[in-house]
């Protein structure tokens, strides 16, 4: 079994490749993004269809935007875990100009998935 870090880290490869197959290990209903209340948009879709349309377009557009903006995921040193309790465990990852990004997994139900993206203040 991946540990946390482990998993953390190939949500986070997925996002920046657009690699769909780790949507199932994203909370789609309470994604906070970069202080964007993802989850919020989400829950509003109801068919299944649009909120499938919804998934592959967030792939597309993060990591289009990710690869038009010269990222590389490779350039991410540092890989930790911040904090851990009991429903979350926080992953840091330091970035070339020196930000802390870090990600938020959460224990639910027995079932590990990625909450939160953002920025260290």
């Amino acid at each position: 079994m991946e540990t946390d870090l482990q998993l953390t880290r190939k949500i986070f490869n997925g996002l920046c490749s657009g690699n769909q197959r780790v949507q199932n290990s994203i909370d789609w209903e309470s994604l906070q993004a970069m202080e964007v209340d993802v989850g919020k948009a989400y829950s509003s879709i109801v068919s299944e269809k649009d909120r499938r349309d919804y998934r592959k377009m967030f792939f597309y557009n993060l990591s289009y935007t990710f690869k038009a903006s010269g990222g590389r995921t490779s350039s991410f040193s540092k890989w930790r875990v911040q904090n851990i309790d009991t429903n979350n465990t926080i992953v840091a990852t330091d970035t070339p100009s020196g930000n802390v990004l870090l990600l938020t997994l959460s224990h639910k139900a027995g079932k590990r998935k990625l909450t939160a993206i953002n920025w260290q203040q």
